[in-house]
């Protein structure tokens, strides 16, 4: 058996990452700082309206369009862009002038504009209704800075704001708490004059209310029933801490219409009630969900001008209706943005939500979960916004691949109880060749979060704490896994080996678990590192080795930590980042070059790394090193170890001459370096007659190769 090994040589000026640097190229989107004009939308969040005008929270652009009249077609170019200087820039900025991921807004009667700046942890005031593009804001509300001592959780991420010109409320997501204030703040971080917590607050999303007779509040992970719900008070909070008066499952946001008639926008549902609701009991008399309505986090509506203005956020437009949908009425006049109110413009731009990444040298392929699809790029992309070549849809045969990999020529893909295996990567557009749903054999599959595949071993992880492996792919669904590690009552995320070290992710409490491959192999299931230190991962995505290094998506401090050795990590002063300028818990995400927003999934390729990000972004970011003369150099150098197991001997030998030795050693199952040396000639032979039986791994650079001896 031969044994084909691509070295990179190490030498002492060898390129690698730098922290903060650039990405190279984006995907899922046009480019850095180009959203594509004034109507292509990217997940519009918050809508509000005086009745006349028309504002619009375009979210992932980090802009808000204004309409100074409500438009009537479709086409319609917004007047004003906030947030940006242009209609065709979207980078974020943290001064008065600037947005980052902005969630909602709201329009007084005497011009008063208020926006909740969520990335920016900030409430937005602007005193005078803006009356042309980039104008900054007169009042800024950091809620860090204002959070009382003694609080908790700091108060942040705000997604709702109100005002009626007078008054001020608004959501502090992060700190489950709505925010007070009797007259609209007049200085710079002017604290509230009351708040309302309550233990069944979760995370707390967006206010209507018409200052009166309704206040409700929606949150996406209410702990009445843990899940979205919304909280009503049947007259406008005046008292700290104030009880609701009665909640209701589903998170919406409504407005009362001119007809006095209550319209809500929910996360499936658009809703209409006869008047306002004041009990739990009262239910809509229309309950109505079109197949183009795809909303999710951003539900919200508004009247302006005899029109209904119903956002529509995965579905990237905004549907306009004369009087609310219904069956017998179900299509909008119009949707705002694209022709075709069927049409998601997100397709235009190449999106793909929550991706995870594969190579084989030639093509990048990409999954999603929430898209239900395989994405192909019959060649690696060199430049940002290239499109994929060909979309393979998985619902067909039921996955949502939340993780996969290709090795070699098979490709595996993994998700929900289902995982699916093609023994030709070429043909992953037909049914895959084996499926797997539920179990194998004790392994129960409830909600796969991982799947890894190398040359001795398939790996799953299930998000409830287990780990199953298998050597090699089970020959039927009745064959039991060779280990199961189990972490307890933990939440597991994306694994990945590279045939030296296999990787865990343990996404909360957050832990990475790194395994070598000849430990499993002798049925060592001791991990060799767990990297865990306090205060440096928050909901951990993927780790990932490559060649000796080390990556890790380190999700929910937008960062990614690398380690060019890594035997190095978790050693902070050995540390690259890339995403932000340090390792902190107050970095801010977001969409610039040097920026990342919710790191997901990794793919190291040669001198490259590529990034999937997750849910709020979702842009697929490539990052490179330059290489050195010498690496250049020694790309294209192979060398052959044979034979393999190996009796007396074992040969290697190089396809080309060597203009600088070739360093290398080699280590035991136990980790000892049992040789080390220079191969100086195309050809040379190592002698292994005095070598146990065993296992080997030959090192070389970043090279790595296991063989073994039997005598």
């Amino acid at each position: 058996m031969w044994t084909s090994l691509s070295i990179v040589h190490p030498v002492q000026s060898q390129g690698w990452f730098s922290t903060y640097q650039d990405a190279d190229l984006m995907l899922s989107g046009i480019d850095f700082n180009q959203c594509g004009g004034a109507l292509l939308f990217n997940h519009p969040n918050g809508l509000a309206s005086d009745g006349k005008k028309l504002a619009v929270c375009d979210r992932f652009n980090n802009r808000i369009l204004i309409w100074n009249k409500a438009p009537k077609r479709w086409d319609t170019p917004p007047d004003i862009v906030l947030g940006q200087s242009n209609f065709d820039s979207n980078d974020p900025g943290s001064s008065k002038c600037g947005l980052n991921w902005p969630g909602n807004l709201s329009i007084a009667s005497n011009g008063v504009l208020a926006v909740a700046d969520t990335h920016n942890d900030r409430l937005l005031i602007w005193n005078k209704f803006p009356s042309s593009t980039g104008v900054c804001a007169d009042i800024s509300i950091h809620l860090p800075s204002i959070t009382p001592s003694g609080i908790t959780l700091r108060w942040g991420w705000p997604w709702g704001i109100w005002t009626d010109g007078r008054r001020l409320a608004a959501v502090a997501t992060m700190g489950g708490t709505i925010l007070f204030w009797n007259n609209l703040p007049v200085i710079d971080n002017q604290p509230p004059d009351y708040t309302i917590t309550n233990k069944f607050f979760g995370t707390p999303r967006n206010i209507s209310s018409d200052g009166l007779t309704y206040f409700f509040v929606g949150d996406h992970n209410a702990r009445v029933t843990n899940k979205p719900g919304t909280f009503f008070w049947n007259a406008y909070p005046s008292q700290a801490n104030q009880p609701y008066d009665f909640y209701r499952d589903e998170w919406i946001k409504g407005t009362v219409l001119s007809n006095g008639e209550m319209i809500a926008s929910g996360l499936q549902h658009l809703y209409t009630w006869k008047s306002t609701p004041t009990t739990a009991g009262q239910e809509p008399y229309i309950s109505f969900s079109p197949s183009y309505y795809s909303n999710g986090d951003g539900v919200d509506v508004t009247e302006a001008d005899g029109l209904i203005y119903v956002n529509n956020y995965n579905g990237n437009n905004i549907l306009v209706y004369s009087q609310p949908p219904d069956s017998l009425h179900p299509d909008p006049l119009f949707a705002l943005s694209v022709s075709d109110f069927h049409h998601n413009s997100l397709t235009d731009i190449g999106y793909i939500q929550n991706s995870v990444l594969s190579t084989d040298g030639t093509r990048l392929i990409a999954s999603s979960d929430f898209d239900h699809r395989f994405y192909i790029y019959n060649h690696i992309p060199d430049k940002s916004g290239i499109l994929p070549d060909k979309i393979i849809d998985t619902r067909s045969f039921n996955l949502f691949p939340w993780d996969h990999v290709l090795y070699k020529k098979t490709f595996a893909a993994a998700g929900k109880s289902i995982v699916a295996i093609w023994k030709d990567s070429d043909k992953i557009h037909l049914r895959p060749d084996i499926q797997f749903n539920n179990q194998i054999g004790t392994a129960l599959l409830k909600d796969i979060k991982g799947i890894a595949l190398d040359s001795n071993f398939l790996y799953l992880a299930d998000r409830s704490g287990k780990v199953y492996i298998w050597k090699g792919i089970p020959s039927d669904p009745s064959i039991n896994p060779d280990f199961t590690f189990d972490y307890g009552a933990v939440e597991l995320n994306r694994l990945s080996s590279d045939g030296e070290y296999f990787c865990v992710t343990q996404q909360s409490p957050p832990a990475i678990y790194i395994y070598r491959v000849t430990d499993l192999l002798q049925s060592d299931q001791n991990p060799w590192k767990i990297i865990n230190t306090s205060g440096m991962l928050n909901l951990p995505a993927e780790a990932a080795a490559y060649r000796g290094s080390l990556a890790i998506a380190n999700q929910s401090f937008h960062d990614i930590l690398l380690w060019q050795n890594i035997q190095d990590a978790p050693d902070k002063n050995k540390m690259v980042v890339l995403g932000n300028e340090k390792n902190a818990a107050d970095n801010q995400p977001g969409i610039g070059r040097k920026k990342l927003f919710m790191p997901g999934s990794l793919l190291f390729h040669d001198n490259q790394l590529w990034v999937g990000e997750f849910k709020f972004s979702s842009r697929i970011l490539k990052y490179s090193y330059a290489l050195t003369n010498t690496q250049n150099q020694e790309k294209d150098l192979f060398t052959f170890l044979y034979p393999n197991p190996a009796k007396d001997a074992i040969s290697l030998s190089t396809n080309q001459d060597l203009i600088f030795p070739l360093d290398y050693e080699i280590v035991n199952s136990s980790g000892q370096i049992v040789i080390r040396s220079a191969l100086s000639f195309k050809d040379d032979k190592i002698d292994v007659s005095a070598f146990a039986d065993g296992l080997y791994l030959f090192k070389s650079g970043k090279l790595r190769r296991l063989f073994s001896v039997l005598h």
